[in-house]
């Protein structure tokens, strides 16, 4: 609720996303986006307030740690709403899980490429459990609509370092501002503080 902005229970069932978060505060504390880089996020307050009826995502790109694996798109015109997958987990035989290793894994063999991507019409099949067949003459055009834009989201997309590496992951002791005794101390010098 935002008092005279957005009524109280106010229901939105267009797809966001938290990347539409930080332009949305942005937005809301009148700062300007950043210009050096793609944001994929979206303000959300005209859909909030019912500006616009439509959410401004017609793709959204699902990815598992580094790799994509599916593809969510809204035609700009048009009621469906399309699930395409790449790449799905293998899951413990039984189960939509993988509990025979704690946590899905984002590489093979751990996962299945699939030659003719997945297609699912979330609008009357939100549980994912029918897919398009090959000869629906819609699996063809949403595979090349999203074949092509997962092309341009790639050839836009800029290589950052990898967060989840093991030296990323270590703790840092010296690093921590005035960490606990015996790790390290701080101690002011000339109004400086120096972490040792």
């Amino acid at each position: 609720m935002y008092p005279g902005v957005i009524p109280a229970n106010t229901e939105v069932s267009e797809p966001t996303s938290v990347m539409d978060v930080f332009p949305t505060v942005l937005k809301l504390a009148g700062a300007p986006l950043p210009s050096d880089r793609i944001i994929d996020g979206r303000d959300l307050m005209p859909i909030m307030t019912k500006q616009v009826s439509v959410s401004e995502h017609e793709f959204m790109f699902h990815y598992c740690g580094i790799y994509l694996h599916a593809v969510r798109y809204r035609p700009r015109k048009g009621g469906s709403t399309y699930k395409i997958y790449y790449v799905t987990p293998n899951w413990t035989p039984g189960t939509e899980g993988c509990f025979d290793e704690f946590v899905c894994q984002c590489w093979a063999p751990h996962v299945t490429h699939h030659d003719q991507p997945l297609v699912y019409d979330l609008t009357i099949d939100p549980a994912e459990r029918n897919q398009l067949g090959h000869g629906d003459p819609r699996y063809q055009e949403v595979v090349k609509v999203v074949g092509q834009a997962v092309q341009d989201h790639l050839a836009a997309r800029e290589e950052v370092p990898v967060q989840y590496e093991y030296i990323n992951l270590l703790w840092y002791p010296w690093l921590q501002p005035c960490c606990n005794f015996p790790l390290c101390y701080c101690k002011e010098e000339e109004n400086i503080t120096e972490y040792l």
